[in-house]
């Protein structure tokens, strides 16, 4: 996936240039972020490459692999990159942030097997410190205005991601011995699913979020894509590349409507 930067000029704020002490501690606490998820996708890209584990593929490719690593390395590097040059992060990658956060707390808590809370701890541990050494944080007080073809597209999206996360975390919290037991890749894709789902509400509902609703049709495509590709169920799977597609669609089309006007 390719890294998206959500910033936009009007929610983007110039602060004065940062102190080297604050920068110091920007680079201990980018380094803190980064390191974890940095390793994890060397080494699924790795795996995938050379077929390691290659009946896990279907996983490697989404929750336990390059959709949740880009959803959680991403806005990291953003907002450091702001703090570096001392602006104000675009409130859509704070955002972002916040709901990786919030929604693997939420599936941590209903699927805790196979060292999810600990993965999730270390998430919000290090994404707290990150923002308590941002010069200034996203904005998150945010005018309301819901987009018409955004909003059904999202609503639908949010029933057919969170339908497909229950059944994710039941098989987690099933998983009592085996592999899955200690590798939880159900809770992972629960975790993506949620988080998918969230991000695609926000984006019909907030214009400062609405960029972000290009991570939601492109990480559909990839999910649902991988999962025709490799057998994880049709219906479901159909359904999410359809979605992502659509959805790319609108945002082209509201986009070019912007630029009429």
């Amino acid at each position: 996936m390719t890294l998206i930067d959500t910033h936009t000029p009007s929610a983007t704020t110039a602060l004065p240039v940062p102190s080297r002490s604050r920068r110091a501690v920007l680079v201990l606490v980018g380094l803190l972020n980064c390191a974890l998820p940095t390793v994890f996708t060397l080494n699924i890209t790795r795996m995938l490459l050379t077929g390691e584990l290659s009946e896990h593929r279907y996983h490697q490719l989404t929750g336990q692999g390059e959709i949740l690593f880009a959803l959680w390395l991403v806005p990291i590097v953003l907002m450091l990159r702001a703090g570096w040059r001392g602006r104000r992060p675009a409130a859509a990658t704070g955002l972002h942030h916040l709901v990786l956060i919030g929604t693997g707390v939420v599936a941590a808590t209903l699927a805790p097997g196979g060292g999810a809370p600990f993965l999730v701890a270390v998430v919000t541990v290090t994404g707290a410190l990150l923002w308590a050494a941002l010069p200034a944080r996203p904005r998150l007080r945010l005018p309301l205005r819901i987009d018409p073809l955004l909003a059904p597209l999202a609503l639908v999206g949010s029933a057919l991601l969170v339908a497909y996360a229950i059944d994710q975390l039941a098989l987690q919290d099933a998983a009592t011995t085996g592999f899955h037991s200690s590798n939880p890749h159900f809770f992972d894709q629960a975790w993506i699913a949620l988080t998918l789902a969230a991000m695609g509400l926000l984006a019909a509902l907030l214009p400062a979020a609405r960029r972000s609703v290009r991570w939601v049709a492109l990480a559909l495509v990839v999910l649902g894509g991988a999962g025709l590709a490799l057998g994880e169920g049709a219906p479901v799977h159909g359904g999410l590349l359809v979605l992502g597609a659509v959805t790319g669609l609108a945002d082209l089309a509201g986009r070019r409507s912007l630029s009429r006007n």
